[in-house]
């Protein structure tokens, strides 16, 4: 069960997991290593957004005075990041087009960065009680850390890989392990449905 924080906290941390993926990748001039830190962007992007869909936009439409407008801001945000995602997914990292996708993918991951951080949380922290945060990122939590029995997907394996290799180079098994965005060996272009949709079908469950 994951730990209880405030949902301000808990998602302020996803920001930061994430723009440090991206200065790994801005750090990293290997092709596969690169490929890999992209799926673990994939991964953490995914997942933020399918808790935040679920939960966070709900109450920002209700506890905010613009909340409609706000939230449908931000989720076409990550839809715009997911759209990129998608077009990264096609391409072998040593294109030299693979690069600038990333580097707009940046710019749009900051932009839904500073919206939350700069308007959406200190409204939260001013209209939502400590125990109102708190049970908000419990629920939020649990959408970002759900392990279905489906098999994780793998890249180049269908959508259903049992195993496979995660960024950080462990072996993994696909059946209950949390994603961490696998790759296969030797793969720089996905071969199937985009990494993103994988991982959005995954944390759906079984139909």
């Amino acid at each position: 069960m994951p730990q209880q924080h405030d949902v301000v906290d808990l998602l302020t941390a996803d920001h930061r997991e994430v723009q440090d993926l991206f200065e790994g990748y801005r750090a990293s001039a290997d092709p596969g290593q690169r490929r890999l830190l992209v799926d673990r962007i994939t991964v953490e992007l995914v997942r933020h957004s399918v808790a935040e869909e679920q939960y966070l936009y709900p109450t920002v439409r209700k506890a905010l005075p613009n909340g409609d407008e706000v939230a449908e801001r931000e989720i076409e945000e990550l839809l715009e990041a997911e759209r990129i995602l998608g077009d990264l997914d096609r391409l072998d990292p040593a294109d030299r087009r693979f690069d600038s996708l990333v580097r707009d993918l940046f710019d749009v991951v900051s932009m839904h960065i500073r919206g939350e951080e700069d308007v959406i949380f200190p409204e939260l922290r001013e209209r939502l009680t400590a125990e109102e945060r708190l049970a908000l990122g419990l629920r939020v939590g649990e959408a970002k850390t759900a392990t279905p029995t489906r098999p994780y997907p793998g890249r180049g394996q269908g959508g259903g890989g049992q195993s496979g290799t995660g960024a950080g180079g462990e072996e993994r098994g696909g059946e209950t392990g949390a994603p961490s965005g696998e790759a296969a060996s030797g793969e720089g272009v996905s071969t199937g449905r985009p990494l993103a949709e994988q991982v959005r079908d995954w944390l759906a469950g079984p139909s």
